[in-house]
């Protein structure tokens, strides 16, 4: 009654052959009713407690040391010794005795059944352990510290993009947007020199927004830089002259698992953040599809980066 139901389909799912075929049978079993098994092992389990000392009396002389020994007996035959093995052993030994316990199951039928169905309807059935994202992110990380030297143990760095994972839909694009302050746009109207060309590619992004030349919150598109390959800079033309791409808006409360799941449509790699979406004001910043790979895995970075720098 030990084994979870969620570790045991885990089990089933990735754990070795053995482990699949032990899973399977303790699941089966448990599947015929969770409480009807415990009612049928507790059952078993009092009523050897209470034949014990009845068989004693008339072995020992009864007394006293009937008594205590029907006590040793079920401490160290029934509880200790069984649980120090079980808590080792306790998928292969539920899995090789399932069967007699079935058998008990309908033995003890017109009484364990009954009372199992009561307590699944005061109770409810049980589904096994379910975690939430909280309790996830603890379990990684202890999974990680329990085990830091096993060849299957999680690392470090799979532990904080596995955080990093959990956090996404809880997170909205304001904490993670470039401010417009640091962000790199044009005017409709800037002509497109040399000097500018220059400065779009030392900057090094691949999307640029454009806002309208009286109101630079007003935006009405953005360029792509691909755009500028075959563009000569002697033609000196204002960025209204080359195609603009549609920039998407969406509010700083949208999460970055939305935004994320957005781009991954494949119709923009990039997204104007605006308190008034849709509006000519409200411009706050730009998210982008590198911002959010970024965030899963920025922490990485950051410590690669830190031992590169040690090296050197």
């Amino acid at each position: 009654m030990g084994l979870d139901e969620t570790n045991l389909h885990v089990l089933i799912e990735s754990g070795t052959p053995d482990e699949r075929e032990n899973a399977k049978k303790v699941l089966r079993l448990l599947d015929r009713g969770k409480h009807w098994v415990l009612v049928t092992l507790l059952l078993s389990n009092v009523i050897v407690n209470e034949t014990l000392p009845i068989v004693l009396h008339e072995v020992a002389g009864g007394g006293l040391q009937a008594v205590v020994i029907s006590t040793a007996l079920i401490v160290i035959f029934g509880e200790v010794i069984p649980q120090s093995i079980c808590v080792r052993y306790g998928l292969a030994i539920g899995a090789k005795t399932a069967w007699m316990v079935l058998v008990l199951m309908y033995i003890m039928f017109p009484i364990a059944y009954p009372t199992a169905r009561l307590l699944d309807y005061v109770l409810g059935e049980s589904h096994g352990t379910v975690y939430k994202k909280a309790g996830l992110k603890s379990l990684v990380s202890l999974h990680q510290a329990v085990n830091p030297s096993d060849v299957d143990a999680l690392t470090s760095d799979e532990v904080l993009i596995i955080g990093a994972v959990l956090d996404l839909r809880s997170k909205p694009v304001s904490q993670i947007m470039t401010p417009l302050e640091n962000a790199f746009t044009l005017s409709t109207e800037d002509i497109l020199d040399e000097k500018v060309v220059d400065e779009i590619l030392s900057a090094g992004y691949s999307r640029i927004p454009i806002h309208t030349p009286e109101n630079k919150i007003n935006f009405v598109g953005m360029l792509l830089t691909k755009r500028l390959i075959t563009y000569d800079p002697e033609d000196a033309l204002p960025v209204k002259d080359l195609p603009i791409s549609t920039l998407p808006e969406t509010g700083p409360e949208t999460s970055c698992l939305d935004i994320l799941n957005f781009f991954q449509e494949g119709k923009s790699h990039m997204a104007l953040v605006s308190s008034d979406p849709g509006g000519q004001s409200g411009a706050l910043g730009v998210i982008t599809l590198e911002d959010v790979i970024e965030e899963l895995i920025g922490e990485v970075k950051i410590k690669i980066k830190i031992k590169i720098n040690m090296n050197k």
